[in-house]
């Protein structure tokens, strides 16, 4: 009986074998009629409007600045209360200084130096110092926001841009020194 009992399984095992062996996949069938399309879904509802692409950087307008003699020097300052110890700590301000008026600007990055070049004064200097809440700026000369008497428009205006920690890192293929390509990267209006 034993001796039975294997030999069947033997026969089973080798049809199966001989079963899947020789089978073989059909042709492929022709495809199908398109079934009917599904209904519509609803409209979802409008999400918030988000922040632009600037990636949190704030900017300010164009500023007009006061300086004051300090000593053999100018002092001007420039009240920024979005500059925050995390700000200065960790990330980045700019200062930029448009030399001309509104209508034909020329803007600098700050510090700037000019040893006659420009403005045909010696060794004049213009540099920012950060602090939380301020922007002091220091210069060799008084270069306070005026009107210009021959254009009757307001030249030597300010404008500063503050950088979050962590985006400049993200941005660094911009020249932050160069405010025409920090202008058309962030979308600055003037």
């Amino acid at each position: 009986m034993k001796h039975m009992f294997l030999r069947s399984s033997y026969v089973l095992v080798f049809t199966a074998a001989l079963l899947f062996t020789a089978c073989k996949k059909g042709d492929t069938g022709p495809a199908g009629e398109k079934g009917d399309a599904g209904e519509k879904g609803a409209t979802g509802a409008t999400g918030a409007t988000g922040k632009n692409g600037s990636a949190n950087v704030i900017y300010s307008p164009w500023i007009d600045v006061t300086f004051n003699a300090v000593d053999t020097s100018f002092e001007g300052v420039i009240e920024a209360p979005k500059i925050v110890d995390s700000i200065v700590q960790k990330g980045e301000v700019k200062v930029y200084w448009n030399i001309n008026t509104p209508a034909a600007p020329t803007i600098v990055a700050l510090p700037y130096a000019d040893n006659g070049l420009i403005f045909r004064l010696k060794d004049f200097l213009i540099f920012p110092i950060i602090q939380s809440g301020s922007i002091f700026l220091e210069s060799t000369y008084n270069v306070s926001s005026r009107t210009d008497p021959n254009t009757n428009e307001k030249i030597f205006q300010y404008r500063y841009v503050i950088i979050p920690g962590g985006v400049s890192a993200r941005t660094s293929t911009v020249n932050w020194d160069d405010y025409n390509a920090v202008k058309a990267y962030l979308g600055l209006k003037d």
